[in-house]
């Protein structure tokens, strides 16, 4: 490879001499002036950047850097919802369901292997995004009067496409059926896509809507948890 800046320096890289990039190689050897492609050197930046896009992209809860696979507190009853989240968290195609729905009363750990998918994910450079299914749907209603990334039909379409999406609090929701129609559209497309799903009831499954119910009975895999209340500092779990 081929620095870009001149030879009588001292710099930080003697690949590229600290401008980052370098003129790639052709086959024989010889710079290919026409292109140019990041220098060693700055991969590493360049990775750390792109993990703080994703991160805000996929705007997980203030306070929930703690809520890791690593820091889940593993107790009887939470085997199987511990083991079903790291399935999805691997992302490994046609080798495991890419849809989970994790259902128990509240402070059981839902939320933080919800969570905690959502940052393995990110952790491998994949998109992922959280969203408190109430504040979803009031998301979508703003866009209404938004234009651009923030209106309704570029909401909507992100909601639909990212590669994992996580629904916190499904069945807490204000029930209409203009509510309805959407959280079927997207959780029907996304299986139908076989585009990773995440979701969390405090709810039982049959108080879901119907339609709704029978997708994610059939799109992947239903775990109850069936541990005691979780008391510790965590604001939500």
């Amino acid at each position: 490879m081929r620095p870009l800046t001149r030879p009588d320096a001292i710099y930080n890289c003697d690949i590229c001499r600290d401008s980052h990039f370098v003129h790639p190689l052709r086959e024989g050897g010889k710079p290919d002036y026409s292109r140019v492609v990041p220098c060693v050197c700055s991969e590493a930046q360049l990775w750390r950047d792109k993990m703080q896009a994703m991160l805000r992209l996929c705007e997980l809860p203030p306070g929930t850097d703690h809520m890791t696979f690593e820091n889940f507190v593993r107790r009887p009853g939470t085997e199987e919802a511990y083991g079903a989240a790291l399935d999805v968290a691997g992302g490994e195609p046609h080798l495991v369901p890419d849809w989970l729905t994790l259902l128990g009363d509240s402070n059981r750990g839902k939320t933080h292997l919800l969570i905690s998918t959502c940052r393995r994910w990110l952790s491998t450079g994949k998109p992922a995004h959280y969203s408190y299914v109430p504040l979803l749907l009031d998301e979508l209603r703003r866009g209404f009067n938004a234009k651009g990334d923030q209106s309704y039909e570029s909401r909507f379409d992100f909601f639909l496409n990212v590669p994992l999406l996580a629904l916190d609090d499904l069945g807490t929701e204000q029930t209409t059926d203009w509510v309805r129609e959407k959280l079927d559209t997207i959780i029907d497309y996304r299986i139908m896509h076989g585009l990773a799903l995440v979701v969390n009831c405090n709810v039982p499954l049959k108080d879901l809507n119907f339609r709704i119910r029978s997708r994610l009975e059939r799109g992947g895999r239903i775990v109850f948890i069936k541990a005691p209340e979780y008391v510790a500092d965590e604001k939500k779990s």
